[in-house]
């Protein structure tokens, strides 16, 4: 009897030293467990305010940022909007400071101008506000003229079409992609780049142009001009092909190869027959030209002058200006668009080939 109660009193030391253990092993866990997350904290503090002391102080650059917070759009999606156009550094880290500093679920949708100077938790106060600047914004789609922007200048209040062309004409713009320009009707066309502008109630005609060159400028890098230094051609006939792809080809994935035919019409010495530059000698638009339109009488008309016209007959976009820097190499000498309607051309080597894909499309009006 003894010995079995020894035994018992021996199982039961071990067994409070095993529940002793445990319980001292919880412990050390939840000590380890908030150590950890002081730790966290402090070094997400550290991280933090090295990421705000390193080069971000709130120095104001006078360059900014115009930023459109969207509605409905979620923290991520601001973080990323901000990464994207290089306001801040770290989308993650921008989110969690969100949450951690109280910001989370509290900015505002709007357009904000946003100085490249401000710091993280800066740009968070300012997105909680919904004040946003009180410019207007003015959009100007790929392929317009200089007529069509002045006459939306006009439209938005800005000053009158023709002072904006009178401005476009013989205002003085420091840009060096503007030197030697040669004398024509509409001096910029080709070069008031197509974006949206936002703009203040005292803006002028002068205050536009300049924003849109400026934005040509930055659109204009090293790579592309170093293309265009090997290309053989000047910026001025570049940016006349592209306006020329512009105004013809909508479809994107056309463009290099529209261009591709331009160049192999100028290296064999053909004209170009853009149908689209006539109507621009024309200052008219409309689908199908005449064979009386053919012989008006001006140097952009293609039917009638040998090589490129005298200047752009429009504002190209990117994608455009790419294509007349980059164009497909290929043999096609002739495109026509596939049936009325459509955007998409059939692309033709030969003359008879061309005569068919004209045919099929007259016929698909019928």
């Amino acid at each position: 009897m003894d010995y079995d109660r020894e035994k018992r009193r021996q199982v039961e030391r071990r067994r409070q030293r095993e529940k002793k253990r445990r319980r001292g092993k919880r412990i050390r866990f939840v000590i380890f467990l908030l150590v950890a997350i002081v730790i966290g904290f402090l070094s997400f503090g550290a991280m933090k305010n090295l990421m705000m002391s390193s080069g971000e102080e709130p120095v104001l650059t006078g360059e900014t940022i115009t930023v459109t917070i969207p509605e409905g759009a979620s923290t991520a999606d601001i973080a990323n909007i901000l990464k994207e156009n290089k306001l801040i550094k770290n989308a993650f880290m921008f989110r969690l400071s969100s949450k951690i500093d109280g910001f989370d679920g509290k900015y505002q949708q709007g357009t904000y101008e946003i100085d490249k100077g401000l710091t993280q938790t800066q740009i968070m106060e300012l997105l909680q506000t919904g004040v946003v600047f009180n410019e207007l914004k003015i959009t100007v789609p790929e392929g317009f003229t200089t007529k069509q922007i002045a006459a939306r200048a006009e439209e938005m209040g800005i000053c009158t079409a023709e002072e904006f062309i009178q401005e476009c004409n013989t205002g003085t713009f420091d840009f060096e992609f503007l030197k030697n320009l040669p004398d024509r009707e509409f001096k910029l066309e080709g070069y008031l780049f197509p974006d949206t502008y936002y703009i203040e109630e005292e803006t002028t005609a002068h205050d536009l142009i300049q924003a849109m060159l400026k934005r040509f400028e930055q659109m204009y890098t090293k790579e592309y001009q170093d293309a265009v230094a090997a290309s053989g051609y000047t910026l001025d006939e570049l940016v006349t092909i592209g306006s020329v792809i512009e105004k013809e080809i909508k479809v994107d994935e056309e463009r290099p190869r529209a261009a591709g035919v331009i160049y192999n019409r100028l290296n064999d010495g053909m004209p170009l027959q853009v149908d689209a530059t006539v109507l621009y000698a024309m200052g008219i638009v409309k689908e199908d030209i005449t064979t009386v339109d053919l012989q008006y009488d001006s140097p952009y008309n293609t039917y009638k002058v040998t090589g490129l016209p005298i200047g752009p007959i429009s504002n190209p976009g990117e994608l455009s200006l790419k294509a007349a820097l980059y164009p497909e190499e290929n043999n096609y000498i002739y495109y026509v668009v596939e049936a009325k309607g459509q955007n998409n051309h059939i692309f033709c080597e030969t003359y008879d080939e061309f005569l068919k894909a004209k045919a099929n499309y007259k016929a698909s009006g019928n």
